[in-house]
């Protein structure tokens, strides 16, 4: 049980890391990577912010897995 709790650890802290990496190259015109562009440009059209269209296309990919 330990072991696992550790392991969730690790994945929500390389899951911080890896979008803290994806918004700091977007805020500094370093460009996208071809699979943040559709969240980034649907983030101009519509209400939601480019954090969020991320995290709901990443859930779409892993229920497209399930």
């Amino acid at each position: 049980m330990k072991k696992l709790f550790f392991r969730y650890i690790w994945f929500i802290l390389g899951i911080l890391i890896n979008s803290f990496g994806i918004a700091f190259i977007t805020k500094a015109s370093l460009g996208t990577s071809p699979i943040s562009s559709v969240p980034y440009v649907l983030s101009f059209r519509f209400p939601l912010s480019f954090g969020g269209f991320t995290f709901l296309l990443n859930m779409l990919f892993i229920l497209g897995e399930v």
